[in-house]
């Protein structure tokens, strides 16, 4: 991973890179945190995909395992991209579109996206990368920064919730990812850009 990482970024961003991602080598307490097989059943189970929308509903997103975009139909990139070159313990990658509500108007995010599987605990990690058109190769995929967030659920007493962290950029990441608690709901399909024909 290492290696692949040092090739990927350069050696000036491999830290960030790193940091990341170390978010997923960390144990969750909770024990009601969902697994990455739970995690994997709830959000990519169908090919409909699934909308995760936030408490008050301002900041949503649709998760899909069987959309393609253009850096998953590149050859030198492929449809296991995080598995193979990034995140090993990833169980399932697919697409994702994010939208959230910032100065009074929608932002569309889009990229690719996987649950992993916490290696010490088990417990499931959404990661969400930004990607671009122009990411059809290793060396242009490395040249630009680009935003990610993480998203963990557990099943609280109170109801489902999400951890997750705000939109970062990768390559001014410094440390694990800021983690918050909110309620959040699952709607199968996308209720993020219902229109769209990816």
């Amino acid at each position: 991973m290492m290696r692949f990482i040092t090739v990927l970024l350069g050696t000036a961003k491999l830290a960030a890179t790193v940091a990341a991602f170390a978010i997923l080598a960390t144990p969750v307490a909770s024990a009601g945190v969902l697994s990455g097989r739970e995690f994997q059943n709830l959000i990519a189970g169908g090919p409909e995909g699934t909308t995760i929308v936030f408490q008050g509903g301002t900041d949503k997103v649709f998760y899909s395992p069987s959309l393609k975009n253009r850096l998953r139909q590149s050859a030198e990139l492929g449809p296991d991209f995080l598995k193979q070159k990034i995140l090993q313990n990833t169980l399932t990658e697919g697409t994702f579109i994010g939208a959230t509500i910032e100065g009074g108007k929608w932002r569309i995010i889009s990229g690719i996206a996987g649950i992993a599987a916490d290696l010490d605990s088990g417990h499931g990690v959404l990661t969400l990368l930004q990607t671009f058109p122009e990411d059809t190769s290793i060396k242009a995929f490395q040249k630009r920064d680009r935003l990610y967030a993480v998203v963990i659920v557990e099943d609280a007493p109170s109801g489902v919730v999400c951890r997750r962290s705000q939109w970062e950029h990768l390559f001014a990441l410094r440390g694990e990812p800021r983690l918050t608690t909110v309620p959040c709901e699952f709607t199968v399909g996308n209720a993020v850009t219902p229109t769209t024909s990816r």
